[in-house]
């Protein structure tokens, strides 16, 4: 993990900080940040997990993704929803509470070839939002983006969007797109012919510009 960056957030309590190991990434694949959590007060804090909480997001440009998730269960032909279990984190005066989280695993649909900022939002306490330091990523089609975009396809525990998301993408460069296998089979056969090259140029072209 790269070294955080600075970025004062205004809070009285608690400073947050966002870093990534790198800043380019293929569409499609993982996109680990680090997040950091430091008690900036003199005495003994304690909160729910971050990692787990709803109130804590990853804004994406003008997207909220909020980190907790909401659980879906059926039970005696019976819907229902919960908030994830947060375990409660107790920081003493200067103490840190750092954890990663692959950001491109949960939400691929939201990383789009292009710039993509993001920052952390904590709105855990009524009284203030406290923002974390703005971080830049790029997102580009390469060529680990198709096989990627497959996985997800071929991922049981993959959501809808990320399928559609998936979907719509593999048919960016391959359009005859009908099942995994055999678009596994046309990547193996075409992926490093220059008709791709010129495709995924266009499209990564097409992002950059203003």
């Amino acid at each position: 993990m790269s070294p955080l960056e600075q970025g004062p957030t205004g809070s009285k309590k608690k400073l947050i900080e966002l870093a990534a190991p790198k800043r380019n990434f293929s569409l499609g694949e993982s996109i680990p940040i680090g997040v950091r959590y430091t008690n900036v007060t003199t005495a003994a804090m304690e909160f729910r997990d971050p990692k787990k909480t709803w109130e804590v997001q990853l804004t994406l440009g003008e997207t909220d993704l909020p980190f907790g998730r909401i659980l879906r269960d059926v039970a005696g032909g019976k819907l229902s929803w919960s908030v994830e279990d947060a375990e409660k984190v107790v920081l003493a005066p200067g103490a840190k509470h750092s954890f990663e989280y692959d950001a491109g695993k949960r939400w691929p649909e939201h990383f789009l070839p292009g710039l993509n900022l993001l920052q952390v939002k904590d709105l855990t306490d009524d009284n203030e939002t406290v923002l974390s330091n703005p971080i830049e990523i790029r997102v580009e089609y390469s060529a680990a983006t198709f096989p990627a975009l497959l996985g997800i396809l071929g991922d049981e525990a993959a959501t809808v969007e990320g399928k559609t998301f998936a979907e719509q993408w593999v048919k960016r460069v391959y359009p005859e797109f009908k099942t995994v296998e055999g678009a596994r089979a046309w990547w193996e056969n075409n992926g490093a012919g220059p008709e791709v090259a010129a495709a995924l140029a266009k499209i990564n072209g097409e992002a950059a510009k203003p």
